[in-house]
């Protein structure tokens, strides 16, 4: 089978001959191949129209939650109270995702089209758009093309001279992992410590400063232009029922080649991605184990890297999209330290707040390190599924509800490798 991108949000992205991507910050490149057609498209039809629009097109979030953009914007739009605000989640702190970055530097004015048609939709009078800190230099091209914008009225009291009321700001954040949960962005926004709070109320009512607020990933709004210009039909037309588009997918990992990719939804396998995309894997060897949706997925053995790139076949397989952030794992590749690395980062990344993700980050990576030095028992494996369950029923977030799932799935599928942790142990004792 012969694999290729299917080039709709990239398309007008370049890379340079070392493969990192050519900036393009000119307005005038974007309105003169078509830019701003679909801003202009959405104040004739009005908001209603426009998100009818997107829920029709069964556009969901690409950052890993993937709720239904359309219905979000609804959701948010419904509300009396104002102001509203739009915010742009940048932040892209996931374990082997960085599709977001591609199209901040690549094509940011279809990403700022995108805010402002979400922002028109809803009601919504300012915007923010929240960078990691490590996308700090990103962050300074995207200050000034705001100020770019409003000076060619793409932006400001007047937009395109439609009386389009928007304005928005950039807002650097500190390196924090959970910031990108968006309760946490939101904190992190208005100068509190970056941590999440039990929802409902959801952003929708009460988000930044208490008021309505939507909360959309990069690679969402960058899909709105063509939506909106093109028709959801058109969408529609791309992808498999119940999940349509295309995805940009991060390979990385024991792969040749780390890289960016875009791919119509269920054109290929995760395996035909890893030797198309990313030249095979590191050293040449088998695919042993693969996460398909960035660090918090939970391990797919190597024979299930034929499972189509898609939300469905994804989750038939016995793990999850998210970001898309496809992680490989060659032969050889030990999983019980592939856990620790991981639960090392996230038990870091913990905001703290809640006692089941603040402990149990601490204490799962306490027992793995048992594993990795062949110091375990027996009832260390009960141990961390009993953990593992715990945190995914009790925390208030996505890290807590999700670091789990790496560890269950490596417990499940390479038993022999933490077998051999307490086998290890024993032998010392007798």
């Amino acid at each position: 089978m012969s694999v290729a991108e299917t080039k709709l949000l990239t398309r007008r992205i370049s890379s340079n001959e070392d493969g990192t991507t050519v900036p393009c910050f000119d307005p005038e490149a974007y309105l003169a191949d078509g830019g701003y057609a679909a801003l202009k498209k959405a104040l004739r039809t009005g908001p209603e129209a426009v998100i009818e629009d997107v829920k029709r097109s069964q556009l969901t979030g690409r950052g890993g939650a993937g709720f239904p953009t359309g219905l979000k914007w609804q959701f948010t739009a419904r509300e009396q109270r104002g102001p509203k605000y739009l915010l742009c989640n940048a932040d892209e702190g996931e374990i082997g995702t960085r599709k977001d970055r591609l199209l901040l530097e690549g094509d940011p004015y279809r990403v700022l089209e995108g805010m402002t048609i979400a922002a028109y939709a809803i009601g919504a009078e300012k915007g923010i758009v929240y960078f990691n800190e490590h996308y700090r230099g990103i962050a300074r091209q995207w200050e000034g093309m705001i100020a770019e914008a409003e000076q060619a009225g793409l932006l400001g009291d007047n937009v395109l001279g439609e009386g389009l009321r928007f304005h928005v700001k950039v807002c650097l954040g500190r390196g924090l992992y959970i910031a990108g949960e968006e309760m946490a962005l939101i904190a992190s926004i208005e100068g509190r410590r970056p941590e999440s709070r039990p929802k409902p109320p959801f952003p929708a009512v009460a988000g930044l400063l208490g008021l309505p607020t939507c909360v959309n990933n990069v690679e969402t709004l960058a899909n709105v232009p063509d939506i909106v210009e093109r028709g959801a039909d058109w969408f529609l037309s791309f992808g498999l029922e119940g999940d349509h588009g295309t995805r940009l997918i991060t390979l990385s990992g024991d792969v040749a080649q780390e890289c960016v990719r875009e791919v119509e939804v269920g054109a290929c396998t995760i395996r035909e991605a890893v030797e198309a995309f990313a030249r095979g894997t590191l050293h040449g060897g088998p695919i042993k184990a693969v996460q398909p949706g960035g660090g918090t997925s939970a391990f797919l053995r190597g024979d299930s890297a034929d499972a189509l790139i898609a939300r469905g076949p994804i989750a038939d397989a016995g793990s999850s999209i998210g970001t898309a952030g496809i992680i490989a794992y060659e032969e050889g590749h030990s999983m019980v330290e592939a856990v620790a690395r991981l639960l090392d980062y996230y038990g870091r990344a913990s905001c703290g707040r809640c006692a089941p993700c603040r402990i149990g980050t601490v204490r799962t990576l306490e027992i793995i390190r048992r594993f990795q030095a062949g110091g375990a028992a027996p009832e260390d494996l009960e141990r961390l599924k009993r953990i593992g369950r715990t945190c995914i029923a009790a925390s208030t977030c996505g890290l807590g509800q999700s670091f789990p799932l790496p560890v269950l799935s490596a417990l499940e599928l390479f038993p022999e490798e933490f077998a051999n942790g307490i086998a290890s142990a024993q032998a010392g004792r007798r």
